[in-house]
């Protein structure tokens, strides 16, 4: 028996949260906010922790389905609710590329870039995510004559991977070159990026793009 629907979104200003809600707002589907400040530790609260053991936002519940990371509440979504569109179906082509966008988002992208933030530049043949400049290379090398990540096609992969893109560049932890600025103007000019902004990084609170 499929599960009771009824999205809600556990979410927490300025923090990566803002990706799921990016997602929620592309799909177009009702959903609830419940706000956990990470700032005040409330991610750690054992409420909070029943529904996520590692104390991280965001996390999302749909009836009885409870899915926390990023690109696994994206892939959720747009599978449940997006299929053939922000997902691509399993039998296309581009469902491959879709999901590998999809995982280097959080697997490569968002710890070397955080480590290269910190002056720790392994190497890359010396560990699985390769090095910062390889890292960069690859983006650069994917978005080089094309629009979104499979081509012209916009997908829940330029959600998780592109709003990656977005933060770092904003916070001077990827170069700005002008494949990069080009790719991060087509997202941030999408009306759903925006909604979910204001939502995240409210600007009574927080200078805009501020994100953790």
């Amino acid at each position: 028996m499929a599960a009771k629907r009824g999205i809600t979104l556990y979410h927490s200003p300025a923090s990566r949260a803002f990706t799921a809600y990016w997602m929620l707002e592309e799909i177009g589907v009702p959903f609830d906010v419940r706000t956990v400040d990470i700032r005040k530790g409330e991610q750690k609260d054992p409420e909070f922790l029943k529904l996520n053991p590692a104390g991280k936002v965001p996390t999302l519940t749909d009836g009885e389905v409870v899915v926390s990371e990023n690109p696994a509440i994206a892939i959720y979504l747009a599978d449940r609710y997006s299929y053939g569109q922000l997902a691509p179906r399993i039998e296309h082509a581009d469902r491959g590329a879709y999901l590998k966008w999809m995982v280097f988002s959080t697997a490569v992208v968002d710890p070397v870039a955080t480590l290269h933030e910190q002056k720790i530049d392994l190497p890359g043949f010396g560990v699985s995510f390769g090095s910062f400049e390889d890292m960069v290379a690859v983006l650069t090398g994917v978005l080089t004559g094309r629009k979104y990540l499979l081509g012209d096609r916009f997908s829940a992969a330029d959600v998780v991977l592109g709003g990656t893109i977005s933060r770092l560049l904003y916070q001077k932890l990827l170069p700005e070159t002008p494949v990069l600025l080009d790719y991060n103007a087509r997202l941030t000019a999408r009306p759903a990026f925006h909604r979910a902004a204001d939502a995240t990084w409210p600007s009574h609170l927080f200078p805009v793009g501020a994100a953790t």
